[in-house]
């Protein structure tokens, strides 16, 4: 009998705390649809690290969710500055330069679609692994040079022309997004949902080639991001 009234009163504590779990996960659909923006810095890995330095980037996109599934889309811009001068390696039959950089730093353009599940959730804190595809393109100017004699009769490098040059690249990217719930409020978008507010902490890696340099370009951007996200969670009309 005791053992009995010890139980009965255990399932009356666990109870109250179950039915507010089921009726926490009841108000939601399950989707949900947000944007992040953030910076954060890289370096570059392998050969690509011969021709270009490490940069800080400035990043930004969209998520959509649903449960525990997450489909990232995102963008970010930096300017990576070229460490070889003549990455098309073009000399003429003495050996000199024919052609130089016209900037110290390139533009370079990420756009990437991403595939994430939310692995744990604890407290304000979520880990969502995320893999996917990244493209990018790399643009600078390029100074064509002729060698003139001067009043001297000394050889020396002058402009020639400067035109535009870019690279493109297609390649696998992978990421960690470390949410910090922030706070979240219920608000109204044409219908009931729950905002959510989060900083972002994102590591990541990137692979990248450019086979038209020489001699050819290729590694890893290895990364850290840190972002403001907010999500909206749409909510159930039960």
């Amino acid at each position: 009998m005791k053992r009995t009234i010890l139980l009965l009163l255990a399932m009356l504590t666990l109870t109250p705390a179950a039915l507010r779990a089921q009726e926490a996960e009841s108000l939601y659909t399950g989707w949900g649809a947000g944007f992040h923006i953030g910076v954060g810095g890289m370096v570059p890995t392998g050969s690509l690290g011969d021709d270009l330095k490490g940069c800080a980037v400035f990043t930004g996109g969209f998520d959509l969710e649903y449960q525990r599934a997450r489909l990232k889309i995102n963008v970010s811009y930096s300017q990576p500055s070229f460490k070889n001068e003549n990455p098309y390696a073009v000399y003429d039959n003495q050996g000199r330069n024919l052609q130089l950089n016209g900037t110290a730093s390139t533009t370079s353009l990420d756009a990437g679609l991403q595939l994430g599940y939310t692995v744990l959730r604890q407290g304000k804190v979520s880990v969502t692994p995320c893999v996917g595809v990244n493209f990018n393109r790399l643009k600078w100017d390029m100074n064509t040079i002729k060698w003139e004699k001067d009043e001297d009769g000394v050889d020396r490098p002058q402009i020639d022309n400067v035109t535009d040059v870019h690279e493109n690249s297609t390649g696998w990217t992978a990421s960690v997004d470390i949410d910090i719930m922030l706070g979240g409020k219920f608000v109204d978008l044409g219908g009931k949902s729950h905002y959510t507010s989060s900083v972002r902490i994102t590591p990541f890696i990137t692979h990248t080639g450019y086979g038209h340099l020489s001699p050819a370009a290729k590694g890893n951007w290895i990364g850290m991001t840190v972002s403001y996200a907010g999500l909206s969670r749409l909510l159930s009309s039960r």
